[in-house]
Order: structure tokens, then C-alpha cells, then sequence
């Protein structure tokens, strides 16, 4: 009887988030899905996150990346491997990159982003922004830049509830998993390009060993990536661009959750449409997809 009441329970409760997510679509209906469905030129892509072991996987096995379609994000084309490996495909996810009124520390990224695409990309480059970065002042910048670069835009939706409407939303690039952080993003384009096999390097997610309260009850994340001159990682507050202020070390952990959720939903929609998902992250916190070395 217990597990009846759970079964009806959790049926309610996907019930009323499929409602809640049909809402947030259809106040976003008037914008046209720009993802292409078709197969993609190669049916193998590599995304690479920006996470420490990203380094070693790069120098230790150089011959994985060379020729490949590889699909990079955030500040990935401030690093000496952007030129190098020249990825043909680059996701922003944060609207606090296209936001007019933004904190002073994405902003200065958000300006070095700009100048860094500009003078180092010398070949076909796909940019793929969320509809809010639409005519902002990054894309604008690009525009006007004259170089090769191509846009995309994308709903970066949160669509939750009923597996078969979840499935459909995703499909059809009407949202997508909670994205709490860029590879979520990525995942979802992949699989609406109709990707056959995706390969993740650099997703270390080891957050939770990064984090403390200071004196002053305030949360601190050192933050590590592949980049970082200093290897000790940079101290930085978690602070909402949206909101510009300070998260809670509880808030900080749920939306964590939600992240490793994301990547659940994410593996159900991938193996429903035939896709495969690897994650060859040297290190790694997620365990909703298949592990390779």
C-alpha cells in the first residue's frame, strides 16, 4: 500500500510539473527554434568541459581531440588550447554574459570573451547563445566584428514533469533538464543535432570538495579549471548575476542536486532517441552515463 501511495504520489507530482513547464514554454512560444535537426557532418562530438583533468586528458592522449568535431564552452577560448584545437562549435549558457546590468566579475569575462573570439578565431565558428543573448551586447560585438561566426539561439527553457512530454520538449528544443550549469546545456543541443555518440572530457564536478564558510557566514567555492595559472584554484562568492546576491550554502547544494538530476533526464532522453553519452573525464562526480578512460 506504501509504495501504491508513493507511485500516485510522484505521478502527481510529475503532473503538476509538466503544467508548470507548459506554461514556461508557451510564454516563450513566439520564439522560433534555431537548433538544426538534422545529422550533423560527423556523428561523433567531443565536448569539452573546463574542468582540472581536462589538462591531463589533453596532454596525455593529444591524439583523441586532433580532427574532431569538438564542441567547447565558457571561458575555454581564453586558454592557449582554443587556437590549437580550434573547436567548430562553442556554448554560453549564462545569461549573466548577455545581461546589461551584470556583476563587475562577469563582466570583465564577458569583455575578454568578446576581444579573445575576435582576434584568435580564424575559421568557422558555430555560437551558441540562449535566446536572452539575442542582439545583447556581446552578440553585437561579434556581429560587427566581421569574422566567421555563425549564431545559433536556444531555449534554455526548465522543463520538467511527464517523461513523454519531457522527451518532446527536448526534441524540440522547447527547453531542456534544469540547466544549472553548461554541459546540461551542451548535452541537449548534441542531442537535438541527432549526435550519435557524444564524448565528455573535463567534467570533474567536484564542487562539494571546493567549498567553506568564512567568518563572516558567507559561502566561498574555489572554483578549478584546466586554465588556471594558479593551481590552488581562485576563491569566489557565489553570487547570482541574475539576482546579484549572496546564495546560501543550502541553496548552493540543492541546485547542485538539480544539476546531477539533470544529467539522469538527460540519459533517459539520449537513450531514448538511440543516442550514447561517455564520459571520459579522467575525474568526475556525475554517474548517470557510461564511464570510459
Amino acid at each position: 500500500m506504501f509504495y501504491t501511495l508513493l507511485k500516485i504520489q510522484r505521478f502527481f507530482e510529475a503532473l503538476y510539473q509538466t503544467c508548470i513547464s507548459l506554461m514556461r514554454i508557451l510564454f516563450r512560444f513566439r520564439f522560433r527554434n534555431q537548433v538544426p535537426r538534422s545529422k550533423s557532418k560527423s556523428s561523433h562530438l567531443l565536448i569539452l568541459a573546463n574542468g582540472p583533468s581536462l589538462n591531463d586528458s589533453l596532454h596525455s592522449h593529444p591524439e583523441e581531440f586532433i580532427g574532431k568535431q569538438l564542441m567547447a564552452v565558457n571561458q575555454f577560448v581564453l586558454s592557449d588550447q582554443y587556437a590549437r584545437l580550434k573547436p567548430s562549435h562553442y556554448v554560453l549558457l549564462d545569461i549573466g554574459f548577455f545581461m546589461d546590468k551584470t556583476i563587475p566579475r562577469v563582466l570583465d569575462i564577458r569583455n575578454n570573451l568578446i576581444a579573445s573570439f575576435i582576434e584568435k578565431t580564424a575559421w568557422p565558428l558555430t555560437l551558441y547563445f540562449p535566446r536572452e543573448g539575442k542582439g545583447s551586447a556581446m552578440h553585437r560585438a561579434l556581429v560587427e566584428s566581421g569574422k566567421a561566426f555563425e549564431f545559433v539561439f536556444f531555449n534554455r527553457t526548465n522543463v520538467e514533469g511527464l517523461r513523454g512530454f519531457r522527451h518532446w520538449a527536448y526534441r524540440n528544443n522547447l527547453g531542456m533538464p534544469k540547466p544549472q550549469n553548461v554541459l546540461v546545456g551542451c548535452l541537449i543541443l548534441a542531442l537535438v543535432m541527432r549526435i550519435e555518440t557524444i564524448e565528455i572530457y573535463g567534467a570533474d564536478h567536484t564542487w562539494l570538495e571546493n567549498i567553506r564558510i568564512d567568518d563572516e557566514n558567507r559561502l566561498i567555492s574555489v572554483e578549478k579549471h584546466f586554465y588556471d595559472k594558479d593551481k590552488k584554484g581562485i576563491p569566489t562568492l557565489r553570487e547570482h548575476p541574475e539576482l546579484l546576491t549572496q546564495s546560501k550554502l543550502h541553496e548552493y547544494i540543492f541546485d547542485l542536486a538539480r544539476t546531477f538530476s539533470s544529467y539522469h533526464l538527460i540519459r533517459d532522453f539520449a537513450d531514448s532517441i538511440g543516442s550514447r553519452i561517455i564520459n571520459a573525464s579522467k575525474v568526475t562526480y556525475i554517474d548517470a552515463f557510461e564511464r570510459r578512460k
